[in-house]
């Protein structure tokens, strides 16, 4: 593939082509299709060749990132949205392809999916406002980024067919998690239109719907995001909260979490700010119903929160993101909602590059060099969120329908098999075939690999005894029984197990971490005895000496630490974020009040210190008494 570009207009996109074509009869066409009743001739056609090759758009209007009543309000007005600019295709004879986007006064803005990568379709006048001979640029997704790496900040504390998984006591048919998105003034000034706005939110649906499509969750068998609310801010307001300047990203998403989002399954900010290095944030979601999906607004530190919240803005350092790379934010931030952490320890992808595939989706940080793993989720991560949506599914809802879909690469109840489109697979009938056969195993086929890891290529159950999943840090590995396509569920390997490089520890088969309460040991993990709630204390603990021998077990460094207000250093110390400037420097550096959890716990700690300050407020008393309170001496001359 040979690129010509001569324009540098991003940091991000190391090379481009200009592209041209007839507008105004692309927007005849989107007009004809909005008068269009019927399905069939809703049809999109757009062609136009770039990167020595030509590209043949089949579109049609796609609003499956929306829910059926769906509403936006802007300038304190709520109303219905015209949804037929949104839309998803295909290329005109390319198997497997795609394309989804949006057309607005006949410009044609998404991504085009082909058997050779995805390009990227975007205004030109997103970039540059010099004079050009074209109207858009397109680029191959290769040629997104730069090797450089930035912090996507935490927390504030080859294709894998989809196989059937055991069923627990989860709703299978309720998987779409319903969002709110706030989009406030600087967002929307960058897009310049309510219209396009919606077409920016479609997109990142259908961008973090493909990544989580792909994911092999236990319990629940599809997690899907719909939008239900959009609030769209056209103008400043200096008197709100969220509208300060000078604000720091752990301040704006508390700002914004002090509102009630109770009603949504997760509400998310859309801004434009530059925070230097952090891409995005939110509030990783606890089985204990503090944080993430489903989240209830709770009291805390004296104030209303709602932790099912996150935020994502669309520069770094000065410069737009590509709109990879704000997809790729989303859908990490998303991760933490639904209970992922930060990849850390050898199964979940290390701290290195193994394979030459890159880091999972959910590292630490973002590199900006796309690899085969970006958009995935390691193991691990796998792990943690179906923990979470097997426990706090409970605000989900119905994705489209209680009937098994044929065609979604899920087996479901009723099918014996699922392999989507593909009418070449040697085991299990397409959902192309006619109802009664689509779904089917192919006769004298013992199995279908979409059913599961123990059946081979040949449609028969794998010997018994053969590896189907590797040994992990907290789990064995697990082996096929030689009578069924499923890969039994690797058994855990004891408690207290240390992993993570020496930074965690297992329980129930999950490298989990707690920290300690205890102001010097706030960077250290706590551990308790199964159900003795009294015995947890650091790793160094007496308590637990029999099974640590005193061996402290220190968090990683950049792990959140006292209460998700500040992060471990490499000294294993916990450093408050400076969300307040100098001032709260100079009182903490005083007072220390960030190694305690309320006021209480300081007073009781320093009850010398108050006795001080009594005394010597008392004697300050006492002396201006004596100096100002004597009678005053009149000379008498008479």
């Amino acid at each position: 593939m040979y690129c010509v570009s001569k324009l540098n207009i991003s940091k991000y996109i190391k090379c481009h082509e200009g592209l041209s074509y007839d507008r105004e009869l692309i927007k005849q066409q989107h007009q004809r299709i909005r008068r269009e009743t019927h399905p069939n001739k809703q049809e999109l056609l757009l062609d136009f060749n770039a990167f020595q090759r030509e590209f043949h758009l089949r579109l049609k209007p796609d609003v499956n990132s929306f829910t059926e009543d769906f509403k936006i309000q802007s300038e304190d007005e709520t109303q219905m949205v015209d949804l037929s600019h949104i839309y998803s295709g295909a290329l005109k004879d390319e198997k497997e392809s795609s394309c989804q986007g949006s057309v607005l006064e006949g410009q044609f803005e998404g991504s085009i999916t082909t058997a050779n990568g995805t390009f990227y379709v975007e205004p030109t006048d997103r970039y540059t406002t010099s004079n050009t001979d074209h109207h858009s640029i397109i680029y191959h997704e290769d040629d997104v980024g730069k090797c450089q790496v930035v912090k996507s900040s935490p927390s504030c504390d080859p294709h894998q067919i989809p196989v059937s998984r055991s069923k627990r006591k989860v709703d299978q048919s309720k998987t779409s998690c319903l969002l709110h998105l706030h989009a406030d003034h600087r967002f929307y000034k960058r897009f310049g239109s309510v219209e396009a706005v919606v077409a920016q939110v479609a997109s990142y649906m259908k961008a973090v719907n493909d990544i989580y499509d792909k994911a092999d969750f236990e319990g629940i068998e599809l997690v899907n995001f719909k939008v239900k609310f959009l609030t769209v801010i056209t103008e400043e307001d200096p008197s709100s909260p969220l509208g300060k300047t000078h604000i720091g990203p752990e301040k704006l998403l508390s700002l914004f979490s002090e509102m009630n989002w109770s009603n949504y399954c997760l509400s998310y900010l859309l801004t434009n700010r530059d925070f230097s290095g952090v891409l995005g944030l939110a509030w990783e979601g606890k089985t204990d119903n503090w944080g993430g999906i489903c989240s209830e607004m709770i009291l805390k530190g004296g104030r209303n929160s709602s932790h099912n919240t996150g935020l994502i803005t669309l520069q770094n350092y000065g410069y737009y993101l590509s709109p990879k790379h704000v997809h790729l934010t989303f859908a990490h931030e998303l991760g933490h909602s639904l209970g992922a952490p930060h990849d850390e320890g050898s199964d979940c992808g290390g701290l290195e590059i193994t394979d030459g595939k890159g880091r999972f989706l959910m590292f630490p940080q973002a590199s900006y060099k796309i690899e085969e793993n970006s958009d995935k989720f390691s193991p691990c991560s796998l792990r943690q969120m179906s923990k979470l949506t097997d426990r706090r599914c409970t605000c989900f809802v119905l994705s489209v329908s209680e009937q098994p879909i044929c065609g979604n690469r899920i087996v479901e109840e009723g099918e014996e098999c699922d392999v989507g489109h593909n009418e070449s697979d040697p085991c299990c009938y397409s959902s192309k075939e006619p109802a009664g056969i689509e779904c089917r195993l192919k006769p004298d086929k013992q199995c279908s690999p979409s059913q599961g890891l123990c059946c081979s290529s040949h449609c028969v159950f794998k010997e018994a005894g053969l590896m189907c999943e590797r040994q992990s840090e907290c789990r064995n590995r697990s082996v096929c029984t030689g009578s069924s396509a499923v890969c039994p569920e690797p058994a855990a390997k004891p408690d207290m197990t240390i992993c993570s490089d020496g930074t965690r520890v297992c329980f129930d088969g999950v490298c989990s971490t707690v920290t300690a309460e205890n102001k010097m040991e706030k960077c250290h993990m706590c551990c308790q005895q199964r159900d003795k709630p009294n015995t947890c204390a650091s790793t160094t603990s007496s308590v637990l000496l029999h099974y640590f021998s005193g061996k402290r077990v220190a968090l990683v460094p950049g792990a959140p630490c006292s209460g998700n207000r500040g992060y471990c250093d490499r000294f294993k110390v916990c450093r408050i974020l400076d969300a307040d400037g100098p001032i709260a420097r100079l009182k903490n550096s005083f007072l220390k009040l960030d190694e305690f959890d309320d006021l209480a716990g300081w007073m009781k700690a320093y009850w010398w210190a108050i006795l001080l300050g009594i005394l010597a407020i008392s004697a300050v008393m006492a002396g201006t008494i004596c100096v100002f309170g004597q009678p005053l001496e009149i000379d008498d001359d008479r």
